[in-house]
């Protein structure tokens, strides 16, 4: 584990968490940090934990754009291998692919969450030098997946009731702000949360911002999607 969150200002819930989800992985594995992030079944995203900036990036990148190895896991429910992201057809995800190659990270792995036949999320791994995973390395990465699986609906279940950590620098923790500006901007543009969410993340990307902060300036009523558009503000 990385010892930069033990400054960060988290609480030692958010700590123990880190720890438990993350610790298999960071310890079993040639890989230099992971994120964990679970989903429901109305498709809200929640990161739980994060073990570095990095991990975070990649992980923030693939939301913002709604594509990358992470959502292509979560679709096939099976683990998605990414050895040499220099080298690799990024054709499945070219937004997040020139994003990627663009990080620090060489290689990235993305294993579901299961429960069952349940996927309750995704475990996003990195490397910061290329190289495949053996057949056993997969193997482990998925015994580890599904042995934290539990813990990790868990814990974005007590988020979603506002008994979790607070969102952080680090972990974006359930982003409620992201669901209350896709509520209102659902008012605002009078359709769907989904066709919403759908204009959140299109400005997002058209203004060079993250999801999260579009959200923020529509929640503190700085963005109103409702008013004509000015210059580069167009949604």
């Amino acid at each position: 584990m990385q010892s930069s969150e033990a400054g960060s200002g988290e609480s030692d819930t958010g700590l123990v968490r880190s720890d438990v989800l993350l610790a298999g992985f960071l310890t079993s594995l040639p890989i230099d940090g992971a994120s964990v992030s679970v989903v429901t079944l109305a498709g809200s995203h929640s990161t739980v934990s994060s073990s570095d900036a990095l991990a975070t990036l990649l992980e923030q990148l693939q939301y913002d754009l709604g594509e990358g190895p992470h959502y292509r896991a979560l679709e096939m429910r099976r683990p998605v291998l990414v050895p040499d992201v220099r080298v690799a057809d990024h054709s499945e995800w070219p937004m997040f692919g020139h994003a990627l190659v663009q990080t620090e990270a060489r290689a990235v792995f993305s294993f579901p969450l299961r429960i069952g036949a349940a996927t309750v999320g995704v475990v996003d791994l990195y490397r910061l030098s290329p190289g495949e995973l053996s057949n056993l390395d997969v193997t482990r990465a998925a015994a580890i997946a599904g042995a934290v699986a539990g813990k990790a609906a868990a814990y974005g279940a007590a988020d979603a009731e506002g008994d979790g950590r607070h969102d952080s620098a680090l972990v974006a923790g359930t982003r409620r702000h992201v669901h209350q500006a896709t509520g209102m901007m659902s008012v605002q543009l009078d359709t769907t949360v989904t066709d919403a969410f759908s204009r959140l993340r299109g400005h997002a990307y058209a203004t060079g911002r993250s999801v999260d902060e579009v959200a923020s300036d529509v929640v503190a009523r700085v963005l109103d999607f409702s008013e004509p558009a000015t210059g580069s503000e167009t949604p």
